[in-house]
């Protein structure tokens, strides 16, 4: 019985690494991240605001069957960490561990924080075979249930760690 669990929980981490669908860093289920870690890890970190966003699927074949999606558009405020451009195209699956820059306030249908910032590690959004071709070229969170988050919510010592790990650099 033991053995049929472990077999299950590694096929659903292997089938859900590609599409982000868990909470799991470094190998931990749900787990607490710090700011330097995420910093060491994403390829750029950044204060981003939100230019506009573009929801769609991609079916599988099957009516109500498929992937839905979201494509940001940001404009960089700062960059802490690389250098990533004047704009960035972000790219979210909407699944559970998607990263939804959208208003929280906002009755459904959801509406997209449009002028929101927000505070972004980023990764290239992985390619893997049946990747929508709306990713190409797309980036991603470093970790959806990590560090990134609404810049309201980056509280004085986080901006202030920002800036150590910068001046470090």
């Amino acid at each position: 019985m033991l053995m049929r669990v472990f077999l299950f929980l590694g096929l659903v981490a292997i089938l859900a690494a590609p599409a982000n669908s868990l909470c799991i860093y470094n190998g931990v289920d749900n787990a607490k991240t710090t700011i330097q870690q995420e910093f060491k890890d994403s390829r750029w970190v950044v204060r981003a605001r939100v230019i506009s966003a573009e929801d769609g699927v991609v079916a599988h074949g099957k009516p109500d069957a498929g992937m839905y999606w979201t494509t940001y558009q940001l404009a960089v405020v700062r960059a802490y960490k690389g250098h990533p451009g004047h704009r960035i195209k972000f790219f979210t699956e909407r699944d559970s561990g998607g990263f939804y820059m959208d208003r929280r306030w906002e009755p459904l249908p959801k509406a997209h924080d449009t002028g929101g910032e927000y505070l972004l590690f980023l990764i290239r959004y992985p390619h893997y075979r049946g990747s929508p071709k709306m990713a190409t070229r797309a980036t991603f969170v470093n970790y959806s249930c990590g560090q990134s988050k609404p810049w309201s919510e980056v509280n004085m010592r986080s901006r202030r760690l920002l800036e150590a790990l910068v001046r470090r650099r």
